[in-house]
C-alpha cells in the first residue's frame, strides 16, 4: 500500500551549512537530484552586517544545474525551470541573462528564510551567492528538499 504522507516522499540535503559568509559562496558541488522529480531549495539568510552602509551592499543568489557533479555548471535562466514565491517576496523568475533570482539589499529582506524551486532536466543544481559592496559576515545556509511525483487521492 502506498503512503499519502509528505514524509516518506522527501529527501532533505544541507547544500549549504550554517556559517558566515563575508563573499562570494560558490559550491564545489550540486545536489544529486536522482531519483527526484523536483527540487525545493530553502535559502535561511541572518542579518546582513554592513546592509546600512553606502554603497549599498547586496547579496544576490542564482541557481544553477549540469550533468557533472562538479563541473559544467551553467546559470538557470529559464523561467519554466524555476517556480517562485508569492508577490511580497523578493524572490522572482530567474532573470533571462544571469539566473539571479533573489537579491537581498534592504534590512526588511534580512533574517528571513526564501524558497525556489526547480524542475529541470539536470541532474545536479547548486545555488549560488554573490556578495557586493561588502555586505560583511552574514550568517546564510541552504536546504535542499527532493521531492517525488505529487500524492494522488485514492478510490475508496
Amino acid at each position: 500500500m502506498a503512503t499519502r504522507d509528505l514524509h516518506s516522499h522527501i529527501k532533505t540535503v544541507t547544500h549549504v551549512a550554517a556559517q558566515a559568509i563575508t563573499a562570494t559562496n560558490t559550491p564545489s558541488s550540486g545536489v544529486d537530484t536522482k531519483g527526484f522529480e523536483a527540487a525545493e531549495f530553502l535559502i535561511s539568510v541572518g542579518t546582513v552586517t554592513n546592509i546600512a552602509n553606502s554603497p549599498q551592499p547586496t547579496w544576490t543568489f542564482k541557481l544553477e544545474d549540469s550533468d557533472d557533479a562538479s563541473s559544467n555548471f551553467a546559470a538557470v535562466t529559464d523561467s519554466t525551470l524555476v517556480l517562485t514565491g508569492s508577490a511580497k517576496s523578493p524572490v522572482t523568475t530567474p532573470d533571462a541573462s544571469t539566473g539571479v533570482f533573489l537579491t537581498i539589499d534592504d534590512a526588511a529582506e534580512d533574517a528571513t528564510t526564501y524558497r525556489v524551486g526547480y524542475v529541470g532536466p539536470k541532474r545536479y543544481v547548486r545555488v549560488v551567492a554573490t556578495a557586493a559592496n561588502t555586505p560583511g559576515s552574514t550568517p546564510y545556509s541552504v536546504v535542499a528538499v527532493l521531492g517525488r511525483a505529487a500524492l494522488e487521492p485514492t478510490a475508496d
